[in-house]
């Protein structure tokens, strides 16, 4: 594989900025993605010296069938990942994750961050996968049956979360919709990200059309501190008229707890350098 300062060259003729350098890693920003990107200065001699943002996970698959590129297949965790989105992991605080990958040549890297230009990333899995994932994990050990299922049925958007996101909006969080059946109840700080309390608070819920449910999980558009919606570059404005979306949309109130999750999508999910 090519060395730490091999993959930082290839990442400057890309004209990657902003770097900063901590003891276990370096952060850069690509312009011309949009993204952070990270190299592990601990990487070693495993294939994890590139760490990306957890949104292309829908990618890594197809990103590993180039010629040149590894992984190691399993999640990165680095408390100087800063820019990431946290989970619990090992221990009992969030940490940072990324997906990683090594090269074996200088070219296999240019290759990549060439295609990676062309992905449109998400930061969405099935729900089945994250709810497996959340049980391998042992999040749900110790709970009771009646609990587990609550947890699992959050992740659906059904059960009591989604009854309580119903009895907090009353309608659409934006429209004001009040085709309650067409409306679906989207959490803020991401599933796999939250704990379990915050899996089932409805102060962590949107109450949601289908094309804005999709934007919001996706992190094509956030709310900022009073309210307004936030349209993310790294979509055409073509997509959101298509989509009917008008960039004068606000959420219909705003509380604290709200608030303080939408900090959470501002920072780690929304696709833009977060300036809201």
């Amino acid at each position: 594989m090519i060395s730490l300062d091999e993959i930082e060259e290839v990442l400057n003729e890309f004209d990657a900025t902003e770097r900063h350098q901590v003891k276990y890693s370096i952060r850069f920003f690509l312009p011309s993605m949009s993204q952070y990107i990270y190299i592990n200065r601990q990487a070693g001699n495993e294939p994890s010296g590139l760490v990306l943002h957890p949104r292309y996970e829908s990618a890594w698959r197809e990103l590993l069938l180039l010629d040149g590129v590894q992984s190691t297949e399993a999640l990165n965790h680095k408390s100087s990942y800063r820019q990431f989105p946290q989970r619990i992991h090992t221990g009992k605080d969030p940490i940072p994750f990324g997906i990683p990958f090594g090269f074996d040549t200088k070219t296999a890297l240019r290759s990549f961050l060439r295609k990676l230009g062309g992905v449109s990333p998400l930061y969405v899995r099935d729900s089945e996968g994250e709810i497996l994932d959340a049980e391998k994990k042992g999040e749900f050990k110790g709970l009771s049956s009646t609990d587990v299922e609550r947890l699992v049925k959050s992740r659906k958007g059904q059960g009591k979360f989604r009854r309580d996101v119903i009895d907090l909006w009353k309608e659409c969080s934006v429209t004001g919709c009040q085709q309650i059946q067409l409306l679906k109840a989207s959490h803020i700080k991401p599933w796999r990200d939250a704990s379990n309390e915050e899996r089932l608070d409805s102060f962590n819920g949107l109450l949601l059309t289908p094309s804005l449910d999709t934007l919001f999980d996706g992190g094509f558009i956030t709310f900022d501190k009073k309210g307004k919606i936030v349209v993310s570059s790294a979509v055409e404005t073509e997509t959101f008229s298509a989509f009917g979306i008008d960039t004068n949309y606000r959420l219909k109130y705003l509380n604290k707890k709200t608030e303080n999750y939408l900090k959470y999508h501002r920072k780690y999910i929304f696709q833009n350098d977060p300036s809201c």
